[in-house]
Order: C-alpha cells, then structure tokens, then sequence
C-alpha cells in the first residue's frame, strides 16, 4: 500500500498520477482504473484486454488523486455526485499521448477510468494493416474504390480505431483531402484535418459531417456510427462520391447490414453505398517463455472442426505477468459488397443467406476460422478461441 505524507504540497500527488500513466505506458495498457473502496482505493490496468491488479493506494490520498486527474481534463471538481468525461495530453518517454478520461461516483468516492491512445504499440504486420495476406489483398481492393462507404466493425477494444489511423496514413500519402469527426480524436495525424465532437458548443457527430461535406474532402472518417442521423448522412455521402470510413458495433460483417437497416436506411441506398464491411478482433498470444504444447481433448477437436495433433495452453511467468499471454495480433472478416450481395439487400435477404453466399463465392473466412488457424499454428490458445467464436 502506497503512503504518502498528508502535506498541503500537491507534488507527491502530481508524481504519482505521472508514475501510474507512465507505468500504463511502458506496460502497453489501455485503461487505468482508479477504483475507491471502503478502507482503500486500488489502482488496476488493462494490459493486453485484460484487468491485471497493480497497487492498492491509502484511502486519504483519493480525493487528490481525482481533483488532479479532474483539474488536467478540464473537468468540474465541485461536482462529484455526476459522471464527467473529458481528455488530456501528456508526455511519456518524448512522446505526446491522449488520454481519455471517464469519472463516476460509486458508494465510496469517484472511481476513474484512463484510457490510453498511444502510437506506439507494436502490431504484426505492420505494413499491412496488421492483416495477413489474403485479407490485406481483399481490404486493398475495397480501398482503391472511388467512393462508398467501408465500415470496420466489433466490440470495444477490437483494435478498430488503430487500423482505421494506419489506413488514413496511408491514404494520406496521395493527393487527397481527408476530413475526420472522431469522439475524441485518439491519435494526430499529419495531413488530415480532425475534428472533435463537442456536444457541449453543437458539434455532434451528425452536425460535424454536415459541416465536413462543405469542406470538399475526398475522404472522410467518421469515428463511430452511433445513429440513423449519422449513418444516413454518411450514406449519402458515400452516394454523392465520397469515400468514407467508419466503425460499427456488430458481431460480424454479414450482420452490420441489418444493423443499419435497424437504424432506419433503406436497404436500396445500403447496396449503392456499401463497398465492404470489416469485422476485427484482437486475440492474445502465448508467452513464448512459458506456453506448453497439449494434445486437444475431444470436446476441443470437435469445436475447432480439426483434428490438431497438438495446441498450446498458457502457464504464466513472470515474463507475462503470470497470464500466460504476450501481445495480441489481429484476425479480420472481410465482407466485399459485390453485385450479387447488393441486390440480397434491396431484395431483403437475412444474414445467413448474405453470410452462406460470401463464404461460398467469395472465399470468406469467418472470424471462427482465423482463430482455428491461429490456434493451430500455436499462435493463440482454445481459451482465446472460445471468446471469439462465441460471436461468430
């Protein structure tokens, strides 16, 4: 348990506060958690997607520990019975990261959470995305479409964002003119103007693509479609000749075109503006340190449709912080809208028949196969499997 002299110097808390960012930073975690409790407050990070406990905190320190963490993120220190958000920057090893910042009250005091959106983090395959190649090629086509609208879907935390930075990078590097709106922006990238939603001044999603339509882009990001004002606007964005990106919260590929027939589009202007949906999931790696080869079980070669001579399951070392995992990679679902699938849409079709036509004429892998092949190349374990093939 952290002491800490109860001074009226703000320095102690102010190092503090610095040494947990720059922990999460150097751990590659993407949450900080300050949680209050009854006799204490307990500091826990999300290393890799995972909560992992880190130092358990003197309960006299807490209030100090918020006002800082409220006073850098613009936020209201009076008011502690709301939730707020808000976002800061800061400097860790030279280099600048944002920080979002959520605070709500519980029983025991103002529990933060920190989010980290750093640059740095290391991502297998860099230069393709973080794809592997069959879905680089696929994802390479759906790029050099004139216009239309690609969304990348999956839940939070799925790595969406960092592939959606890596493809304006990329895209940058033309003779184009990209515009983002993004709540918030995570990451500042040369040569694209960005833009920040504050519903606080009017600039909402929907009101920011309005604004971003005037200002003759020839690529637009939308950080997130949240609602059938956004998704229509974008729609028809993608219809006037632009190409515009943007994420989605849906299982799978196949289902996001229902999911925005649920929002209230109709399925005529969906086929003339899809090019292709994403789906993304990140699944953890073995330690390499420490990960030892099993034969499967039954149950195990039955679920993964495989019969694998062996598979890895994790132990934990110290190396790993006792998980038995080290890093994640990337596995896609690439759905291509071509002329058969536009007309399922407006002809009303289900997902299943979207999903059975693109696995048999496309050659589309599910996210279920990818995280079989990865399990069979002892990349990943049964445990990961099971989290992704939940979903598909």
């Amino acid at each position: 348990e952290i002491q800490i002299d109860d001074t009226d110097d703000d320095t102690p808390i102010i190092n503090l506060l610095n040494s947990l960012i720059e922990r999460a930073a150097n751990t590659n975690a993407s949450d900080v958690h300050i949680e209050p409790f009854e006799h204490k407050t307990t500091v826990r990070m999300r290393i890799d997607g995972t909560i992992t406990e880190y130092v358990t905190l003197q309960k006299n320190l807490h209030p100090s520990l918020i006002a800082r963490i409220k006073i850098l993120s613009d936020l209201d220190i009076a008011e502690r019975r709301a939730p707020q958000d808000g976002h800061f920057r800061t400097q860790v090893n030279d280099e600048m990261i944002n920080i979002r910042v959520s605070v709500i009250p519980t029983v025991f005091g103002e529990k933060a959470v920190l989010r980290l959106l750093t640059s740095n983090s290391s991502i297998d395959y860099p230069a393709s995305f973080g794809m592997k190649e069959d879905d680089y090629k696929k994802f390479s086509k759906l790029l050099n479409s004139p216009h239309g609208i690609i969304y990348l879907t999956g839940p939070t935390g799925s790595g969406k964002s960092t592939t959606l930075y890596m493809v304006l990078e990329e895209l940058s590097k033309k003779q184009v003119n990209i515009s983002t709106i993004e709540d918030p922006v995570e990451k500042n990238v040369a040569r694209i103007n960005q833009m920040q939603v504050n519903n606080l001044a009017g600039v909402t999603f929907e009101a920011g693509l309005r604004a971003l339509l005037r200002q003759d882009p020839d690529i637009i990001m939308v950080g997130e479609t949240r609602d059938s004002e956004t998704a229509s606007i974008s729609v028809r964005a993608a219809i006037t000749g632009h190409l515009v990106f943007s994420t989605l919260h849906t299982n799978d590929s196949a289902s996001s075109i229902i999911r925005l027939v649920d929002m209230g589009l109709e399925p005529y202007m969906i086929a003339n503006s899809l090019v292709g949906v994403v789906a993304q999931r990140l699944m953890r790696k073995v330690c390499p340190l420490c990960a030892v080869a099993e034969e499967p079980t039954e149950e195990e070669k039955e679920f993964m449709e495989r019969d694998l001579p062996r598979i890895m399951r994790p132990r934990g070392c110290r190396h790993c912080n006792n998980t038995g995992y080290k890093g994640r990679t990337a596995i896609h679902e690439i759905l291509t809208i071509d002329r058969t699938i536009r007309d399922m849409i407006s002809s009303h079709a289900t997902v299943e028949e979207i999903k059975d036509y693109a696995l048999e004429h496309q050659g589309m892998k599910t996210l279920k196969e990818c995280g079989v092949d990865l399990v069979e190349a002892g990349v990943t374990t049964m445990e990961e499997l099971m989290k992704v093939a939940y979903y598909s």
